[in-house]
């Protein structure tokens, strides 16, 4: 979100009121508070539940006005303890953003939450007021976030179901175009490669840090068809099986900082968040995935990251870039 974005939504009428209410993507407060993050979350989810939407700091309320807020919470929050709430409280993921603008000497804040790819977000934990219990689904009506109603849950529903039709059909049509024959599948991450005698080709793990895209996710074409180029090579026909699995080749958050050395001095994951983040490391199966609700990063990544090897000052830099991203 930049400055004019921001600007829009606080604007205000001839009359003197604000331009925009309180709807279905936008919600106004006065002040930020972490102890109020049980009230946060339930619009967090009923955004990323719908369309997704803002939540805008420093608008009081009875007459509502841009007066800015009234305290530094918002600033000082470290937003990966926001991050960490949600996901203890909710899941899948819910994604969101966080800025902060300066307009005639009055501090806002504001928190830009998407919506989500994987409906429905779900309540796992009760929060501490009681009000989100376990299996709630929050939805954003209008200028109101409340436990989803039967119509909106089966549109969500229908709607996730289309989307998957969508993709099966996106395959098939790619299969149709190369053919059937010609067609393998490889997982990029456990490195096998299934054949037509129902055996399997495994792909050496080093093998596996050389597989590139052309050009970095660009794609060349013959005939019509999307071609890669697996750059390396396999010695004669041994195959050699990769060690991968979840629980002893994947890291943690904590884990992965503490493997190169850059946890903060309390301990804490912020600056590998926001290396992660720099890098898009959370955009490629090859060096992210889930397990449950647990964000775990591949050997790969590792390597990655070690391969940057990243001064103190950089990574002092990237983390100023992470908390001032898109800020102006």
């Amino acid at each position: 979100m930049n400055i004019e974005s921001f600007q829009e939504i606080i604007a205000i009428n001839d009359d003197g009121r604000m331009k925009h209410r309180e709807s279905r993507k936008l919600e106004f407060k006065a002040n930020f508070n972490f102890g109020s993050m049980h009230e946060y979350s339930k619009t967090f989810a009923a955004f990323a539940n719908s369309v997704g939407g803002v939540i805008v700091f420093g608008v009081k309320d009875n007459p509502r006005n841009p007066s800015g807020m009234t305290n530094n919470n918002l600033l000082e929050v470290d937003p990966e303890r926001v991050t960490n709430y949600l996901n203890e409280h909710f899941s899948p993921e819910i994604e969101w953003e966080m800025y902060d603008f300066e307009l005639e000497d009055k501090k806002f804040g504001v928190m830009l939450i998407s919506e989500s790819r994987h409906k429905p977000v779900v309540c796992k934990k009760e929060t501490r007021d009681q009000k989100a219990r376990e299996s709630d689904i929050f939805y954003r009506y209008s200028g109101r976030s409340e436990r989803i109603k039967f119509p909106e849950l089966q549109n969500l529903l229908n709607d996730g179901k289309e989307v998957e039709r969508r993709k099966w059909m996106e395959h098939i049509q790619n299969i149709a175009k190369i053919g059937p024959e010609n067609i393998m599948l490889m997982d990029v991450m456990k490195g096998e490669i299934p054949n037509e005698h129902s055996n399997k080709i495994i792909v050496d793990s080093e093998l596996l840090k050389e597989i590139k895209f052309i050009k970095e996710g660009k794609f060349v074409e013959r005939d019509g068809a999307p071609a890669l180029k697996l750059i390396g090579s396999v010695e004669g026909a041994e195959t050699v099986v990769p060690t991968f699995n979840l629980d002893d080749d994947f890291y943690t958050t904590k884990e992965l900082g503490e493997k190169l050395s850059i946890l903060t001095e309390k301990g804490g994951t912020s600056n590998v968040t926001a290396i992660v983040w720099k890098y898009k490391l959370q955009d490629e199966t090859r060096y992210f995935q889930h397990k449950g609700s647990q964000k775990l990063y591949s050997k790969l990544a590792l390597d990655f990251l070690e391969a940057k090897n990243l001064t103190n000052e950089e990574i002092a830099e990237i983390k100023r870039e992470y908390y001032a991203r898109g800020r102006r």
